[in-house]
């Protein structure tokens, strides 16, 4: 049987969700305050500065070379597992600078879970902050 815990919100008294740290109520707000986070991370001028940098066939072309070369998500290999590499992911963050963008010694091959976190992190942090 799942131990049941009291929701974390501040003054409420309800039960958590099996597996959450909120109630219903109270995740269904958390929910949309993290949507409402990553639709003005989307929308940012730096944001849309990458897009267009993402859109290029330039960028496509070398997305697609860099993964043959490096066939490997350097996050999973360095845990000792061997996935493929399907994103092409910027070690540093560019925020829409083309010189950050195209300098190829800041990529690495990820998978698509690893580079979803890692971007998600940054994103969300960022987007938190300012």
């Amino acid at each position: 049987m799942a131990i049941r815990k009291v929701c974390v919100a501040p003054g409420c008294d309800d039960m958590a969700l099996p597996g959450l740290a909120h109630c219903d109520e109270h995740e269904a707000a958390r929910q949309d305050k993290l949507a409402a986070r990553r639709k003005a991370a989307k929308g940012s001028e730096v944001a849309q500065a990458g897009i267009a940098l993402y859109r290029t066939k330039r960028w496509r072309e070398a997305a697609k070379a860099h993964l043959r070369r490096h066939p490997l998500c350097r996050d999973c290999e360095e845990l000792g597992a061997l996935v493929e590499a399907r994103e092409v992911d910027h070690i540093v963050p560019h925020r829409g600078d083309p010189a950050k963008f195209w300098d190829r010694g800041n990529w690495q091959g990820l998978c698509k879970s690893c580079h979803s976190r890692k971007t998600a992190g940054e994103v969300l942090h960022r987007a938190a902050k300012g």
